[in-house]
C-alpha cells in the first residue's frame, strides 16, 4: 500500500466589534483600566469578516510492504 500524507496548519483571523452605549463610553474615557476589562469582558461581540488561511505542508509519499 502507498499513501500520500502532510500537515495542514489551518489558521482562522476574525474580526470583531462592539459598539459602546452612550454609558460605557463614558466609562470608557474615565481611563480606569478595570472598568475598561469589564466593558471587554461583558461586550456582546459581533463578527464583522474573517479570514481562514490553510498552510499546506510538503507531500509525503509513504510506501508500505
Amino acid at each position: 500500500m502507498a499513501k500520500l500524507t502532510r500537515t495542514v496548519n489551518y489558521a482562522n483571523f476574525r474580526w470583531e466589534e462592539y459598539v459602546l452605549t452612550d454609558e460605557q463610553l463614558a466609562q470608557w474615557k474615565t481611563g480606569d483600566e478595570d472598568v475598561r476589562e469589564e466593558i471587554i469582558d461583558n461586550a456582546d461581540w459581533d463578527l464583522v469578516r474573517d479570514k481562514p488561511i490553510d498552510d499546506y505542508g510538503d507531500v509525503e509519499f509513504v510506501e508500505e510492504d
